[in-house]
């Protein structure tokens, strides 16, 4: 159990946290919402003790273990990445130099009750932790999270760090602590890898805590959310699509309460005009006044924010073909990305491009954009298509030294300042903010302000990588209605799968140099290659069934029968293998040998796990 209460955190321009407690319990998984700037970080560093409230307490229940992963990128290391992960456990290496030791030392004096009984405390110790599969767990950690067997010894230090977080995050996650602290955890993900982690986390038994700007994500991981908002914080049971229905059933009462109870007050007070100064009526005067005072005010509900209606500059019509890929090629010395690759993009198409991780799809982008030139093949652009590149080292090119105002007044093409401040309103920034200089905006406000730039001028073709990173969800949904919007064509890459079926009418699945285009966005996608593979095993199977039914049930009962006979047969061997392996174990002789103790105890385990199945499988067939 982890307690915050009471907890306040002001800043000498601003409050963060007004008085707020709550509670989070093992089995909760929580995300944790609010308006950018709400503190959701600084909280999350209050519970963790990197940061101290000005009022209140945290406390933690004893015994209590607390996996964080942070939003920043983690310093590199010589060690392999097996290594890393598996620092999350370094009890295990000091339990196998004990045993080692107590082991050598018994070798001396075998008769040792002493020395007997802690080696068996330390076995025992060493199999409550697992030690024995804690490598091969951390093996399949690392694999759900996107890495390949060949890349478990290498350098930890010659990854991205994207590729580093994901280490951090197999660490975390191997570690099973009671409770899981998560800051933008999908940032650094793939959707292959992001989905993974969804599917992990919802049979998460501990306590989770995260911030997420991923719909999808957050509906899948949670089950509750704590609210930050106007420095309150509000629990609510549910996802985050139950948690918006709740806001808005509230926000629907609350609207209705304070207008009833509005015009129950303007009725009274139009009584207590009429009749003040009459003497016959001075008592029910007093008396309305009276309720008027004593009255319990429902406060007036906050006003939500209006649809966003962002107008984007848009291109003139181009022509049908915006570009056409021959035979394209793409390798870099021997690793070979795309061979006879042929695409052609239409007018008003708009794609998103999927497939896992290192298949070539910001490759492709980059072709797309001029960035990358092809090995060979030829790549068409239509007459006079215009093109804009949105990729994360767009950022860069923002002027540090300029201002937001500037940024977007400076190429507006003689927009008038209205029209620039309406501009950038509608992207969040407004009034005196827009005077801030770029050096001094977040990760994402310098994003949504690059992304302000690049649509101020019209382009036939829009190539977007992850544009939506670092982005909250008021602001994902900027971007979202403006080019739900947009007339041109686009192609983009992103993991927010709310965004891709938002934004996209087709998509283009990249896996082992090929591609191939389904007429549909992320969802389509998704539903036509589950149902392609189910009618590819229907009608295998239809095709089979006739001819084989009779076949099959002769053979279904002679095998039957022979599998009954070898069960048998192999339970009574496994029996005899059970008392040689027991025997060598009671073998003073073997109790410094320690990769034989190990290799002997890792036998029983699986005899005894197979000896169960096949009792089970005999009494079912009997």
């Amino acid at each position: 159990m982890i307690n915050i209460d009471s907890v306040w955190k002001e800043f000498p321009d601003k409050t963060l946290f007004e008085n707020i407690s709550f509670k989070l319990s093992e089995g909760m998984r929580v995300g944790l919402v609010g308006p950018n700037g709400a503190g959701k970080s600084t909280l999350l560093k209050i519970i963790l003790g990197l940061d101290s409230p000005d009022k209140g307490t945290v406390k933690v229940g004893k015994g209590a273990s607390i996996g964080y992963l942070p939003q920043e990128i983690v310093v590199g290391s010589e060690q392999s990445i097996i290594e890393e992960v598996l620092n999350a456990f370094p009890e295990v290496s000091r339990l196998e130099a004990e045993i080692h030791e107590v082991g050598e030392a018994i070798a001396i004096d075998y008769s040792n009750e002493k020395l007997l009984e802690k080696l068996t405390d330390l076995h025992e110790e060493f199999e409550r932790i697992d030690g024995w599969r804690i490598e091969d767990n951390a093996k399949k950690i690392l694999s759900g999270l996107g890495f390949k067997d060949d890349q478990f010894h290498l350098p930890f230090n010659t990854f991205s760090g994207g590729w580093r977080m994901r280490v951090l995050l197999a660490g975390i996650l191997l570690k099973k602590p009671n409770f899981l602290f998560m800051d933008e955890p999908t940032n650094h993900l793939d959707l292959e890898a992001i989905i993974w982690l969804e599917e992990f986390l919802a049979t998460w038994k501990g306590g989770l805590i995260m911030i997420s700007h991923d719909r999808q994500f957050l509906d899948k991981s949670i089950n509750n959310v704590l609210e930050l908002d106007r420095g309150a914080a509000t629990v609510f049971v549910g996802n985050y699509t139950r948690y918006v229905e709740i806001k808005e059933e509230r926000h629907i009462l609350q609207e209705s309460a304070f207008k009833n109870q509005q015009k129950k007050i303007a009725h009274t007070e139009q009584f207590i005009d009429r009749f003040r100064y009459k003497s016959t009526k001075s008592k029910q005067v007093q008396s309305r006044v009276k309720q008027l005072d004593k009255l319990d005010k429902v406060k007036a509900p906050e006003s939500k924010t209006s649809k966003i209606r962002l107008n984007i500059p848009q291109p003139e019509r181009g022509p049908l073909k915006v570009m056409d890929l021959k035979e394209i090629a793409k390798s870099y010395d021997d690793n070979v990305v795309y061979e006879n690759l042929n695409l052609a993009i239409e007018r008003g198409e708009r794609i998103g491009l999927v497939g896992p991780n290192g298949a070539g799809k910001t490759t492709l982008l980059k072709m797309l954009a001029g960035e990358e030139k092809a090995s060979s093949g030829a790549l068409m652009y239509g007459n006079n298509v215009k093109v804009h590149y949105f990729a994360q080292h767009q950022l860069e090119v923002l002027d540090e030294e300029s201002t937001i105002y500037r940024t977007i007044a400076s190429i507006s093409g003689g927009w008038s300042e209205t029209q620039v401040r309406s501009y950038l309103g509608a992207f969040l920034f407004s009034g005196d903010t827009i005077l801030k200089k770029i050096k001094v905006l977040s990760g994402g406000e310098k994003s949504r302000l690059a992304l302000a730039r690049m649509l101020v001028e019209p382009a036939h073709l829009l190539l977007l990588d992850e544009p939506t990173n670092h982005l909250d969800m008021q602001s994902r949904d900027i971007i979202e209605f403006a080019l739900k919007n947009y007339e041109g064509t686009l192609v983009c890459i992103s993991h927010d799968r709310h965004f891709l079926n938002a934004v996209t009418n087709h998509t283009i699945e990249v896996n082992g140099g090929k591609i191939k285009t389904f007429n549909g966005n992320y969802d389509y996608y998704l539903w036509k290659v589950k149902n392609d593979l189910k009618e590819s095993i229907k009608s295998n199977k239809d095709s089979n069934s006739e001819k084989n039914d009779k076949k099959q049930a002769f053979r279904d009962k002679k095998k039957k029968n022979n599998r009954q006979r070898k069960v048998k047969d192999r339970v009574a061997k496994i029996e005899m293998e059970l008392e040689n392996v027991n025997s060598g174990l009671l073998d003073p002789e073997l109790a410094t040998d320690f990769e034989k103790i190990q290799s002997l105890q890792n036998d029983q385990n699986s005899l005894e796990v197979e000896l169960l199945e096949l009792l089970e499988e005999i009494e079912a067939m009997e």
